[in-house]
């Protein structure tokens, strides 16, 4: 019994869907959804290299560090 096999028996047991593939070209709405998650990886990097950059920042700035003016 191949994966396709199993998955068509179970879609038919209605237990589970089978996975959606999309062939190459075949819809707008796949090549859509490919872009959009293109941007949310490149999303992820920016937001990880700018959390890396604050936690850098926090490293070398300990809390209390700043305007210390009037304080005694």
């Amino acid at each position: 019994m191949t994966v396709d096999d199993w998955y068509e028996q179970r879609r038919r047991q209605g237990i589970a869907s089978t996975p959606q593939r999309v062939p190459a070209g075949a819809s707008d709405e796949g090549l859509q959804k490919q872009q959009q998650e293109t941007e949310e990886e490149e999303d992820d990097e920016e937001a990880l290299r700018k959390a890396r950059e604050w936690d850098d920042w926090k490293d070398t700035h300990p809390r209390g560090y700043g305007n210390r003016h009037n304080m005694g």
